[in-house]
C-alpha cells in the first residue's frame, strides 16, 4: 500500500478495488482456477501507469503475480435529469 500512496507518487489518486473469483478446478490440470479482477478509476490513465510502473519495479509481492490481460475503458459521468449519459461531456449542458 506504500508504493501505491498518494504521498509516494507525487499526489496521485486511484480508486482501487480488488474482486477475488473462484471457477471451479481446470479441466486441464485439475488445479484450482481462481484469481483477481483489480479495477482502478482516475481521471487521466498515465497516473494508472506512472503507478503501477512504481509497483512492477519494487513490489515484493511480484513473485505471487501472474498477469493475463489488461483494458482501458472509458465511463462517463452520470445522467442529469433530463439527460443522457455521456451528454455533459458532448455539450448537453453547456451554456
Amino acid at each position: 500500500m506504500r508504493l501505491a500512496a498518494p504521498q509516494e507518487n507525487g499526489g496521485i489518486r486511484l480508486r482501487r478495488r480488488g474482486y477475488s473469483y473462484t471457477d471451479g478446478l481446470d479441466a486441464e490440470l485439475g488445479q484450482l482456477d481462481a484469481g483477481l479482477f483489480f479495477l482502478a478509476y482516475m481521471r487521466d490513465p498515465a497516473a494508472f501507469v506512472a503507478v503501477q510502473r512504481r509497483l512492477g519495479a519494487a513490489d515484493k509481492l511480484n513473485e505471487y503475480i501472474k498477469h493475463v490481460g489488461s483494458g482501458l475503458w472509458a465511463i462517463p459521468p452520470g445522467a442529469r435529469r433530463g439527460g443522457w449519459v455521456g451528454g455533459s461531456l458532448l455539450g448537453e449542458y453547456a451554456s
